[in-house]
């Protein structure tokens, strides 16, 4: 016969041996890039491109809130900025999807170019940026797969895109003394100047 005693504690050790519920996932932190330093161009005007470009096959991107394409926008609308006086500089979306491909697996591509074009509109020149991420088995399956991807991709478009800008088109970007333009670097009365910044 069972000892009273570890009868009356059964009931107790049930609930502790029971498998625990995991945590429940948060949802990613929204995409946004005001807290990085902003990069002004001397031009005119800065015109930011609404085409989508097609869709990968398999594409899940259409689901997400932002749409991969309009991530990719959400990037230069934070960091770009237009503070000159001639010339206007035009932002593209390339590449912008989320496929999920066999075994659930996910690739998430985005892209985009920058063009700088003179008051005539001849093309002065150009970058063009892409960065790709991926996930398969588990990771893939987790809750918020599809949108962490996204993240992680955005993430690693933002430093290549600031990287071909300040290695390519160094002479468009200025630099502005310390003032109070949005809390950072603002232009001087009366102009811009040009920063000449390091050469990668």
């Amino acid at each position: 016969m069972p000892n009273r005693r570890h009868v009356l504690l059964l009931p107790l050790l049930a609930p502790a041996c029971a498998p625990r519920e995991a945590p429940p996932v948060a949802p990613p932190a929204p995409i946004g890039y005001r807290h990085l330093l902003p990069l002004p161009l001397n031009v005119a005007a800065l015109e930011i491109l609404e085409a989508d470009p097609p869709p990968p096959p398999g594409d899940v991107g259409a689901t997400l809130s932002p749409r991969p394409a309009e991530a990719v926008r959400i990037m230069a609308r934070d960091r770009l900025s237009a503070i000159g006086t001639q010339g206007r500089a035009v932002f593209a979306v390339t590449r912008a999807g989320i496929a999920r491909g066999p075994g659930e697996a996910l690739t998430c591509l985005v892209g985009c170019r920058l063009d700088i074009l003179s008051p005539a509109g001849a093309r002065l020149g150009f970058i063009e940026a892409e960065a790709r991420a991926a996930a398969t088995g588990a990771e893939a399956a987790r809750p918020w797969a599809a949108e962490r991807l996204l993240r992680t991709a955005m993430d690693q478009l933002n430093v290549e895109f600031e990287f071909q800008l300040r290695r390519n088109l160094r002479d468009w970007l200025v630099a502005v003394p310390p003032g109070t333009w949005g809390g950072v670097p603002a232009p001087p009365p009366g102009g811009v100047t040009r920063e000449d910044l390091p050469r990668s």
